[in-house]
């Protein structure tokens, strides 16, 4: 979307931001909480960007087995790493990178987008649906306010920079003619940064969501010179300037002026319109006073550092705390507040802690807390500075599906124009007991502990399922407990006894018991603490059954073993079917000449060391003067198609010998495959006769010939034919072709022309396009130059290409 002066386009589509200051690690802090938080905005500008997001944070929960927040923390690590915005990222992890333009819409109306836009993709695996937006829970679908009048109105009425573009939109549309506005900060490590906009889709925004500081880009030129720079379009600008980034007839003008606070330039609006005309005073003086309005809207929280500050102090305490930086609606009331900062004992409702919540809002991370008396806390601390400490309350939540109720107690002071709250969590203790449950649970072990003093030794619930141990039995002795372990395994076990109740030293060892339900593969880790002299008094430990995990290895062990050994009969039959190939089919290194023709012959064999083709070709001259032409593609791989590829490609030189026509040996080689059952196959053949200038050809179920003539390349029409070996009434017809000296035939197989994603029609297209550039009358290689032209062959397929040119 910017204008340059004679740059290239190298380094300018990274939406990344600049590098972060190296003066402090607060700056630095500080700098990258504001892109990811600026990132977050402009994901909720659209539904296609937020349904990229939320995708890509499933598609790594699913490969990766990550929570919600881990998720997206890969995920923005993944950006870093690459250059990227967290959108960018997750488009090119969905394969999804291009986003058409979309019509202009509503901004995100506060606290929380449409339902239908934000509801969670199903979790991998199609379990429970993912909580990790708020839009699940908070989802109002307020409209959208009405469009104040004026540039003064437009500026009272916009709560953030998004809404303002938004009604700039609306408001210059009527008086300038503007269709989409972008909104520009200087970047800490120099450029530009988009802070905000309105008439671009997504992925245009996400392209040039940082400007790199080179002087030839207009937004760049018109912060560094102090002064507007306007453009009209190609047509005029066009001699001294190369627009980047730009679809063809888009913005054919466009206005960057400079925003100033005071004598300092902090930033860069651009006005962008459709129509390619000049902007005359009367819409200069009114993107002047847009350009004020944008200038005054710049920083709508406190500056970077200050939440940097106190997110370092946060950091340091061990209680749950956060900052809150009001949200505020059209009208200047508080919609919802944002995590500015947080402690690392802070958790939502989600699972996410400490600083995975900064840049998201309260209503997302705790949605039933609107309304309440805390709610009203939150405003009335907020609007007075006088401090709000709670009673104990109940607070209610579903978290994964499941709801429950903890107790709380909240204290809210004002600092500045934010607020700084922390709680307490009073049911802690039952919480942890639940999660100790599950943890024994999903990792299938126990807890134990023995008080050495008082001999009493204690086994949690799933100790006794691990031991296959009945619970009226109570915890087993350490000296019943050789009588379960398997003969060779007793020694390491006593070593590591000992170890721990004579020496105190911890232990983590692997061992086996008999059960009645078979052999269990188990493990011991286990810690003592010791009075003053070093003597073990308590022992802490768990078991943990690592059979399923034995099994599995035992299970990957074979199949390795398996899979090695299939892999070398393979590579044999690879060697064999390429030696039988090449023995087959020798392929002449130059170009060779039969009776009235000219061959050229390139043929490529599959990149895989398994994918070794059938595909073959022939021209034998022939008794009667004329030349035999033939290129054919045996289906499937390796030695079996090998082989049928020897017999047709012998089978049709030897009927041809014997003058048999081109329609009848087909139908012979078809009756062939039928009786052998072995394969099918393609096959174009040919017969040219010098004397008359004339080629008689047939094919089964084969590609079409193209056909060179003064330069234009055509496909001649097929005769009738199905694939060999398909049928026993299979009939195949003749055709005739009249070819003057000069011309050029071309008979390939489809691996020349197959390319993923792209159909056969658009594959002949493309080979008839090259053929006409490079097929000339004086060229000699014309096979390798047509290979060439076309680009990487399919490389799973061998490709033979048999080039034919007519002598005078």
């Amino acid at each position: 979307m910017c204008d340059a002066r004679r740059v290239s386009h190298d380094g300018v589509g990274s939406a990344s931001g600049g590098r972060p200051d190296q003066r402090s690690a607060a700056d630095q802090l500080a700098r990258t909480v504001a892109r990811l938080r600026a990132e977050l905005d402009e994901e909720r500008l659209a539904a296609p960007a937020r349904s990229a997001a939320e995708r890509a944070r499933g598609v790594l929960m699913g490969r990766l087995g990550l929570g919600p927040g881990a998720a997206q923390e890969e995920l923005d690590r993944r950006a870093n790493r690459a250059g990227r915005t967290v959108l960018e990222e997750a488009w090119a992890l969905l394969g999804d990178i291009h986003t058409p333009r979309a019509p202009l819409t509503p901004p995100p109306q506060r606290p929380e987008p449409a339902a239908d836009a934000g509801v969670p993709p199903p979790a991998p695996g199609g379990g429970p649906p993912s909580v990790f937006t708020s839009s699940r829970y908070t989802s109002r679908n307020h409209p959208p306010p009405p469009r104040p009048r004026g540039i003064d109105g437009v500026r009272t009425a916009a709560g953030t920079s998004e809404e303002l573009t938004w009604l700039l939109v609306g408001q210059l549309g009527e008086t300038a003619d503007v269709d989409a506005v972008l909104l520009y900060t200087s970047a800490p490590a120099g450029g530009l940064d988009l802070v905000a906009h309105s008439g671009v889709d997504a992925g245009t925004a996400s392209a040039w969501g940082h400007v790199p500081p080179l002087a030839e880009l207009a937004p760049v030129e018109a912060v560094r010179l102090g002064r507007p720079v306007w453009l009209r379009g190609l047509d005029k600008d066009g001699a001294d300037r190369a627009l980047l980034g730009d679809r063809p007839g888009t913005w054919a003008s466009r206005a960057w002026l400079p925003l100033r606070r005071g004598e300092d330039v902090v930033g860069v609006a651009g006005f962008l319109r459709e129509r390619p005309d000049d902007f005359d005073a009367a819409d200069r003086a009114v993107l002047t006073a847009a350009a004020r309005a944008c200038a005054t809207c710049l920083s709508p929280v406190p500056a970077a550092t200050w939440p940097a500050t106190v997110q370092a102090v946060l950091d340091t305490l061990y209680e749950a705390a956060v900052l809150l930086i009001p949200v505020r609606g059209a009208e200047g009331e508080v919609t919802d507040f944002r995590i500015e900062a947080a402690a690392p004992a802070s958790v939502d409702v989600a699972g996410r802690t400490g600083r995975e919540l900064v840049g998201r809002r309260v209503l997302e991370c705790y949605p039933t807390v609107a309304g309440t008396p805390l709610w009203h806390g939150y405003l009335e601390t907020l609007a007075t500075g006088e401090p709000f400490e709670s009673d104990l309350f109940e607070y209610h939540e579903v978290a994964a599906g499941i709801p429950r109720t903890s107790t709380y107690s909240v204290a809210v002071a004002r600092l500045g124009g934010a607020l700084v709250v922390s709680w307490l969590r009073h049911d802690t203790a039952d919480r942890e007991v639940e999660r100790l449950r599950r943890l024994q649970n999903l990792g299938n072990l126990g807890w134990a502990d023995w008080d050495l003093v008082a001999d009493d030794l204690s086994w949690s619930p799933q100790v006794y399922a691990v031991f296959d141990r009945d619970p009226a039995l109570g915890p087993m002795p350490l000296d019943e407990l050789p009588q379960h372990l398997f003969p060779e395994d007793v020694p390491a076990v006593g070593a590591a006894v000992h170890a721990l109740l004579e020496r105190g030293e911890p232990v983590d060892a692997p061992f086996r018991i008999r059960t009645g339900h078979g052999t269990r593969h188990l493990r011991m880790v286990a810690e003592a603490v010791t009075d003053a002299e070093g003597t073990p008094v308590v022992v802490h430990g768990f078991f943990q059954d690592l059979t399923d995990l034995r099994h599995g290895e035992i299970a990957l062990d074979e199949a390795h073993r398996a899979f090695s050994t299939q892999q070398r009969t393979l590579n044999a039959e690879h060697i064999l079917a390429r030696r039988l190939q090449r023995a087959l089919l020798p392929v002449p290194e130059e170009p060779f000449r039969l009776g009235g023709v000219s061959c050229d012959v390139s043929y490529l064999p599959a990149e895989s060391t398994i994918q070794i083709g059938g595909d073959w070709f022939t021209a034998v001259a022939l008794p009667d003067g004329s030349v035999m032409l033939a290129v054919g593609d045996v289906a499937g791989h390796g030695v079996e198609a090998v082989a049928t590829m020897a017999g047709l490609r012998y089978g049709a030189e030897a009927m041809a010998l014997s003058g048999t026509p081109p329609h009848r040996l087909l139908e012979r080689l078809n009756q062939v495959l039928m009786n052998t059952g072995s394969a099918t196959a393609t096959m174009v053949l040919a017969q040219y006769r010098p004397a008359e200038g004339v080629l008689t050809w047939a094919q089964a179920g084969h590609l079409p010939v193209l056909h060179l003539h003064g330069g234009r390349a055509t496909y001649l029409e097929r005769p009738q034919g199905r694939i060999l070996g398909a049928g026993r009434d299979s009939v195949y017809g003749l055709c005739e072709t009249p070819l003057p000296p000069g011309d050029r035939l071309l008979l390939f197989t489809d691996g020349l022309i197959e390319r993923r994603g792209q159909d056969l029609d658009t594959g002949l297209a493309g080979l008839a396009r090259v053929a006409e550039r490079v097929a000339t009358e004086d060229g000699t290689r014309v096979a390798a130059a047509l290979t060439h032209a076309l680009g990487p062959a399919n490389p799973r397929d061998d490709t033979c290409l048999l080039c034919v040119r007519i002598c005078p």
